[in-house]
C-alpha cells in the first residue's frame, strides 16, 4: 500500500518483526538512509549518498519519468520515509532505497559474471 502523503510509510509490515530479507536488515535494522542526492541529466549520471559515507549509482534514463524531465524539475526532490526514497512532486515520482541497492547489486553481479577469464574479482 502507498501512501498519499510525502514523507509516510508504509511500513507496518516491519513492525515488531525481523525481516530475512539482507537488504532490508539494512535499511530497516541498520538505519541506512539517503542523505543526499545528485542529478546531472546532460551526464545521465544519479548518485544517492547515504548515511554511511557510501554512494549508489544510477542513471537518469533507466528511470521513465526522470528521463523526460528537466534538470531544473530533477533537483526539486525530497526524502521521503525518513531517508528510506526520494519523492519527486511535479513528477509524481518515488524511488526507493531498496531499489538502488538491488539495482546496484544486479549491475555489480553481471559485471562480475561478464568479465574477461583472468580480471581479479573485487575485494
Amino acid at each position: 500500500m502507498r501512501s498519499s502523503k510525502p514523507g509516510k510509510t508504509t511500513s507496518a509490515k516491519f513492525e515488531g518483526k525481523r525481516s530475512s530479507d539482507p537488504i532490508d536488515r539494512l535499511i530497516i535494522d541498520g538505519g541506512l538512509r539517503i542523505k543526499d542526492v545528485y542529478i546531472r541529466k546532460d551526464l545521465d549520471l544519479l548518485i544517492v549518498v547515504l548515511n554511511n559515507g557510501s554512494t549508489v549509482r544510477s542513471t537518469v534514463s533507466m528511470h521513465r519519468r526522470l528521463k523526460g524531465a528537466k534538470q531544473s524539475v530533477l533537483e526539486q526532490w525530497q526524502l521521503i520515509g525518513g531517508g528510506r526514497g526520494i519523492h519527486w512532486e511535479m513528477l509524481d515520482e518515488d524511488l526507493s532505497l531498496r531499489g538502488f541497492i538491488v539495482d546496484s547489486a544486479m549491475r555489480n553481479a553481471v559485471e562480475e559474471l561478464t568479465a574477461p577469464a583472468g580480471r581479479t574479482q573485487r575485494a
